[in-house]
């Protein structure tokens, strides 16, 4: 997936969590870095306006974004609450990281392990790791995959008894294309050859209509290594951090029993 490709995010006012920081997970988030230094250099990981605002309303000042597409990041700045300044390292996490080395007292991710493909995913963790000051905090928001994946016939009868609405249409979006049997086909999420897929084997007038406009909240074009299992990716996750909390989704999420909510820190 290339940086351009996230200019096709067009309507991120209609994503809704757990697609992105929720209520609850802002709420923990903001207890868990009640001590830190807010003088203290912060990251985080993407555009995540929750994240900023947050950070900002919780003091901190020296607040770095670490983004490698200026178009979605713009976006990402005018969905915000608050316009403060921040330090903008533009480019590739793999890249922009090995610059940071023990800069930070904590960085935010929110679903950011499925932009990095699995061959360069220990890496990816590796840097993070480094980034980091001793004693500093990572928050890392992860879609697992802990069992088998959703058949398509059980998703085409749930919502053939939904109402289509936005609520509806984000949890058809998360369910049909970052949990289903669509993932076995390579371990990873193709949004434009699952939508073609979904198309032909999706028959019932309802469950068309959330197909055709899922594509609002996931576009076509876009490509996310989700989908191996947890089992397989759990021995190389975060190896030189500690965890210290693990928090899962709330129980009407549509990733309950699949998304978890890491803390660890770096000693």
């Amino acid at each position: 997936m290339t940086a351009d490709t996230w200019a096709l995010m067009e309507h991120w006012d209609l994503v809704l969590p757990p697609s992105r920081p929720s209520a609850h997970q802002l709420t923990r988030i903001q207890h868990q870095i009640a001590d830190i230094d807010r003088s203290k250099p912060v990251g985080v990981l993407g555009s995540t306006p929750e994240f900023r605002d947050l950070l900002f309303e919780n003091g901190f000042h020296d607040i770095y974004i670490l983004e490698r597409n200026m178009t979605f990041l713009a976006a990402m700045s005018q969905a915000r609450i608050y316009q403060n300044t921040e330090h903008v390292i533009e480019g590739d996490w793999l890249e922009t990281l090995p610059t940071l080395g023990t800069t930070f007292a904590l960085i935010l991710s929110d679903l950011t392990s499925g932009n990095i493909s699995y061959d360069r995913r220990a890496e990816f963790y590796e840097l993070v790791a480094s980034a980091l000051l001793e004693g500093g905090l990572f928050s890392d928001k992860v879609l697992t995959h802990p069992g088998p994946h959703i058949p398509l016939s059980a998703l085409a009868e749930k919502y053939a008894a939904l109402p289509l609405n936005l609520k509806y249409i984000n949890h058809f979006s998360c369910e049909a294309l970052f949990c289903s049997e669509l993932l076995d086909i390579d371990q990873s999420v193709n949004s434009t050859l699952f939508y073609a897929i979904l198309d032909e084997r999706i028959h019932s007038e309802r469950v068309r209509a959330f197909v055709k406009r899922a594509q609002r909240i996931t576009p076509p074009g876009f490509l996310w290594w989700y989908g191996r299992k947890w089992e397989e990716l759990a021995a190389t996750y975060c190896k030189s951090l500690e965890r210290v909390a693990t928090d899962d989704d709330e129980p009407q999420s549509p990733y309950c029993g699949r998304l978890k909510i890491f803390l660890h820190v770096k000693r």
